[in-house]
């Protein structure tokens, strides 16, 4: 036996997990490992939900962050983190069942909590997508599920609000380090990862072998650098093809574009999308209802609107899903 979930009638009354030598597991016995560990993870997050609600409802938030740090031995930054959570799940009882019962996982539960506190929620209809959806594709799912509730057509109530709650965090760490945190509204990240992409890439082109570093030190030394340049451009520094791109439907009758959004998906107001397509580069392209069959040429090397169209199409590499630079 693997792993166990210990139930009496509809009750349940505890998880329990072997201790095995993995050495010895074939594949199949690992692969089958993990996943009951995984469940069994999210069954504690969701007794772990509904025990803290409860000690904050007998005692205070102080005296059960300390509890937090002294029975589970987190840190204090880890305890309030834990508490967030249980308030988020004890307004949605759905949401905190199908954790306990291990049909969502604490990344579901996470992303529910976050959306029901910004905005209406059909709780039980977002619970059933979380339960065959992956959290990438519940995010989506659930940010046109509260425009449709929110009657946020164009998703200009939506962009207001995440621009409100734009920030950014500059904090010395007790090692010496300084910690950079930010949040951005899509359209500013969008233009703000492309440029980060862009800047990364040319540090890979530029070294080979053991020069070359970690993508993460590259990325590092990429916001340095594009935080502290003073010029407006650099010896060998090619522009980007496309630094934000946006999709439109166009309109042959009324000759309009229209239904203008990211190239993931995320709708653009029209007043923000105006103000984009004042210095933007149209790059035209025909597409069928699922942007393939795409008629742009054929050529050898991938031109910008070629990029672009791939960008728009696949939001990535196909085969390991990194982000496109």
């Amino acid at each position: 036996m693997v792993s166990e979930v210990l139930t009496r009638g509809n009750a349940k009354t505890g998880v329990y997990v072997d201790a095995v030598d993995v050495a010895g597991l074939d594949d199949a016995s690992l692969d089958l490992r993990l996943r009951l560990i995984g469940r069994a993870r999210n069954q504690l997050d969701g007794f772990l939900a509904e025990a803290v609600a409860e000690k904050k409802r007998r005692t205070t938030p102080y005296d059960t962050a300390n509890t937090l740090k002294t029975e589970l031995r987190q840190s204090g930054q880890q305890a309030q983190r834990t508490m967030r959570q249980a308030d988020q799940l004890e307004s949605l009882p759905a949401a905190r069942g199908a954790l306990s019962d291990s049909r969502i996982t604490t990344e579901h539960a996470r992303i529910l909590g976050t959306a029901a506190a910004s905005g209406p929620l059909d709780e039980c209809k977002m619970v059933a997508a979380a339960e065959t959806q992956t959290p990438e594709q519940l995010r989506r799912t659930v940010r046109e599920h509260q425009d449709e509730l929110s009657g946020d057509d164009d998703g200009s109530k939506r962009f207001e609000h995440q621009r409100k709650a734009r920030m950014a965090s500059f904090t010395e760490q007790d090692d010496g380090m300084w910690r950079l945190f930010a949040l951005f509204d899509p359209v500013a990240a969008q233009g703000i990862r492309a440029a980060l992409n862009h800047k990364t890439d040319m540090a890979w082109h530029a070294t080979t072998g053991r020069e070359r570093l970690d993508a993460r030190h590259r990325r590092a030394d990429a916001i340095a650098e594009l935080l502290t340049r003073t010029t407006n451009g650099e010896t060998g520094d090619q522009p980007q093809p496309t630094s934000l791109l946006i999709l439109a439907d166009y309109d042959a009758i009324d000759r309009q574009l229209g239904r203008p959004r990211l190239a993931d998906g995320t709708p653009i107001p029209q007043d923000e999308f105006r103000k984009l397509a004042c210095d933007a580069e149209i790059l035209t392209g025909i597409f069928d209802a699922d942007l393939q069959c795409l008629s742009l040429g054929r050529q050898r090397h991938p031109s910008p609107q070629l990029r672009a169209a791939i960008t728009a199409r696949d939001q990535g590499c196909i085969g390991c899903g990194t982000e496109p630079e």
